[in-house]
């Protein structure tokens, strides 16, 4: 079994912080070394949640019987694969949050495409999964949106048994709210605690200019994204 790779790469926020390129590289070599502004800089306590989840990971493959591979380690290991492209690709794109091209996005249809993709883990779990019907542009870029949206249900899904998507205009009319509704009854788990998903979501989403928003409601909880209209 080939197990997956990890790339560490350091980011900093000023010209003394970075570190010096290795003796023989040219320069051109290390011009992908970017500085980031600071808020897209990832906090402690998501750094510790993400050594957490690799430790589990990781524990639980170990704990296979020697020289056998089951069904079970075989999805650990390919879950803990794909958790790891997930962070490279967020780690690029919030690298040249400045300089993403943003388009007019039908945003119904990206919450149709989230929702297919994302409904046989929504069925491992036993968790309902509803999404809207509707049809409303939104200025984003596509990429970027793809892992905002699927950061919001990967957190929501862990919160409780039925999450419903839905577009919701404010009242400003500035933007176009994607909005999800975590209902928690029966309660498996504490809603107000923080999953890495959301974490990571809020760190994604500063590093784009945006504020996803959590708030407890009863029997459940309540996210809100709100974007640029298209």
């Amino acid at each position: 079994m080939n197990l997956p790779t990890v790339r560490v790469v350091y980011l900093t926020d000023s010209p003394e912080g970075r570190a010096p390129a290795a003796a023989g590289t040219s320069p051109a070599a290390s011009a992908d070394v970017r500085t980031l502004p600071v808020q897209t800089q990832v906090s402690l306590s998501l750094l510790a949640a993400v050594g957490e989840r690799v430790a589990e990971s990781a524990a639980r493959m170990q704990a296979a019987p020697s020289g056998s591979c089951s069904r079970a380690e075989l999805a650990e290991a390919e879950r803990l694969e794909r958790f790891g492209l997930q962070l490279q690709e967020l780690a690029q794109v919030a690298a040249r949050a400045q300089q993403l091209r943003r388009e007019a996005v039908d945003l119904g249809l990206a919450l149709v495409q989230t929702v297919a993709e994302w409904s046989t883990e929504a069925d491992r779990l036993g968790v309902e999964l509803h999404g809207p019907a509707c049809s409303e542009p939104v200025h984003a870029n596509p990429a970027a949106l793809k892992h905002l949206l699927d950061l919001m249900v990967e957190h929501a899904l862990q919160q409780g048994r039925a999450v419903r998507l839905e577009v919701e205009i404010p009242a400003s009319g500035s933007g176009v709210a994607v909005v999800a509704t975590v209902s928690s009854e029966p309660a498996s788990q504490s809603p107000e605690r923080d999953t890495l998903a959301w974490m990571t979501l809020q760190w994604f989403g500063r590093a784009l200019g945006l504020t996803p928003t959590r708030e407890i409601v009863p029997r459940g909880e309540r996210l809100t994204l709100t974007l640029p209209r298209g």
